[in-house]
């Protein structure tokens, strides 16, 4: 393949930072579970107590049904499960995704085809670099686990299984960077894929139906790393990697450059009212992943709350499922419901730091420039997009936490939910905040610098989902804005503590737009 080492030379120049902070999000993230679950269930009775709290349907919906609970390992996977169902396939359609059909969509990539390049070596070198990251994933979370304890054949079996599924998505999305026109085209495509194999996976595994095989999630538990070590099914990830991956190569050698063997139509003639105000613009740009964060976070909020009674029934029960799920008093469902509410959090979380991202595409793909050339000036242009931004916040943690109150109200016979959990979700504005604010200073500020703007994101979902259950130390938890907010509906809110956020969100707001007005435009 013509060019294959100049393709895999540029991957390694152009993509080296974004893979190693995947790299040390996701090594640094097993590891800390580790080392907390092993520092925490250090004895068979604490190992036994874990298996008996979760064995309930509503949590192995969400974690799913793991092999080997009762012990050490088993505990690891059970806890890392949810994090591990969206990290690992982010990473593997992030870094494919970035350096295939975006570099197509920015030009970039016609310039190194006009040479001598096989039209097919940028996507094989970016598969051949998401391989690369997941040998260097189970390599360090191999070491992660054995030095917290774990057997060596079972860790290398669950990491691995881990690297099948990123690599798994990977293809997938390399797949869908053949088929539709825009980057934003395969990330939607790629996570509706990872909800429906999340949803699949839950209900297979409380009924116990074949059908939970059909979802890749499902692979990793059924490898039993820490019980029967089926090897065998490292197979399947690899197998549907490898076909999908083949799949991608020959779409990318058969079709035009700048093409997609599906579009949509032509765009009006002419631009509305609504595109010539910069407002409007911002909505049209947002829409998209707007409405796709909005889809997600309201149906993990319908399937969390439809299972909230279940979830207080297991905890009545068995009071050491309060433990699990860091309820340290109370009531046992609104401790349940303040972990729903963090988890749409983090969702919102997301949101926002993949709403400025696209601020910066928008700059280093030259669309940005002409905006600003004529009476639009910067400040302006950025602060219609925090409105747009910031309203899009407001709309995910408000509709999702407001969905959870009904579907939980339904659930329980508990009407109070209809408001208290629409205010628990709205508390947490501030926190989401000053997420936004680090993201605007650092686009405003040290753009090329904008990738760790993701790691503000793993701390934050790191610290909320996992956090309190493995006693992290308090300096660790007060990283998270999160934090500071309170535990509603479970425990008050701490109002001062969300006026402090806000002054701070506020200053780190003010940071990015005082940065973007001196700085250059566009800054590569």
């Amino acid at each position: 393949m013509t060019g294959l080492g100049a393709a895999l030379g540029i991957q390694w120049r152009t993509r080296r930072r974004l893979a190693g902070l995947w790299l040390v999000a996701l090594v640094g993230s097993l590891w800390a579970t580790a080392t907390s679950v092993a520092g925490l269930y250090d004895s068979p009775a604490k190992v036994a107590t874990y298996s008996g709290a979760v064995a309930t349907d509503a949590l192995v919906a969400i974690n799913g049904r793991v092999a080997g609970i009762d012990t050490l390992g088993g505990i690891v996977q059970d806890e890392f499960a949810f994090v591990a169902a969206v990290l690992l396939p982010l990473c593997g359609i992030a870094l494919v995704a970035g350096s295939t059909r975006r570099e197509e969509e920015s030009g970039r990539l016609e310039q190194l085809l006009a040479g001598r390049m096989d039209r097919r070596a940028p996507l094989v070198a970016s598969l051949l670099g998401v391989l690369a990251v997941v040998a260097l994933v189970v390599a360090g979370g191999v070491g992660a686990l054995v030095s917290s304890g774990l057997p060596v054949a079972g860790s290398l079996l669950y990491v691995a299984a881990l690297g099948g599924l990123m690599l798994l998505f990977a293809a997938l999305a390399a797949v869908l960077g053949q088929v539709v026109l825009h980057a934003r085209g395969v990330y939607a495509g790629s996570l509706a894929v990872l909800g429906l194999a999340y949803v699949v996976r839950g209900v297979g595994d409380v009924e116990g139906w074949w059908l939970a095989w059909l979802s890749p999630l499902t692979w990793v538990e059924r490898a039993e790393p820490f019980a029967g070590q089926r090897w065998w099914v490292l197979a399947v990830p690899l197998a549907g990697a490898a076909l999908l991956a083949g799949a991608a190569v020959v779409l990318a050698g058969r079709r035009d450059l700048g093409s997609a063997r599906w579009r949509a139509g032509a765009g009006p003639g002419r631009a509305g009212a609504l595109l010539r105000h910069p407002v409007g613009l911002a909505l049209v740009v947002h829409r998209g992943s707007l409405a796709g964060w909005l889809t997600g976070a309201v149906v993990l909020a319908a399937v969390m709350g439809s299972l909230a009674q279940e979830v207080v029934a297991a905890i009545e029960g068995n009071p050491a499922l309060s433990g699990y799920l860091a309820i340290s008093g109370g009531d046992p469902a609104d401790g349940f419901l303040a972990v729903v509410v963090l988890f749409l959090t983090v969702v919102a979380v997301g949101y926002v730091v993949q709403a400025v991202g696209t601020l910066r595409r928008e700059e280093t793909e030259g669309r940005l420039e002409p905006q600003l050339a004529g009476t639009t000036s910067r400040w302006r242009w950025l602060g219609a997009q925090l409105v747009v931004v910031g309203g899009g916040l407001v709309a995910v943690l408000g509709a999702s936490s407001l969905v959870l109150g009904l579907t939980t109200a339904r659930s329980t016979g508990e009407e109070s939910y209809l408001w208290s959990l629409p205010a628990a979700g709205l508390a947490f504005v501030p926190a989401v905040l000053v997420v936004l604010g680090a993201a605007l200073a650092l686009f405003g500020v040290a753009p090329r610098a904008y990738p760790l703007a993701w790691v503000v994101v793993g701390l934050v979902a790191f610290v909320a989902l996992l956090g309190t259950g493995l006693q992290l130390p308090g300096w660790v938890l007060d990283l998270s804005p999160t934090t500071h907010v309170g535990t509603p509906p479970d425990g008050a809110v701490a109002r001062p503590a969300l006026l402090v956020l806000t002054l701070v969100a506020a200053a780190l707001a003010g940071t990015g737009f005082a940065g973007f007005r001196r700085r250059l435009v566009p800054r590569g």
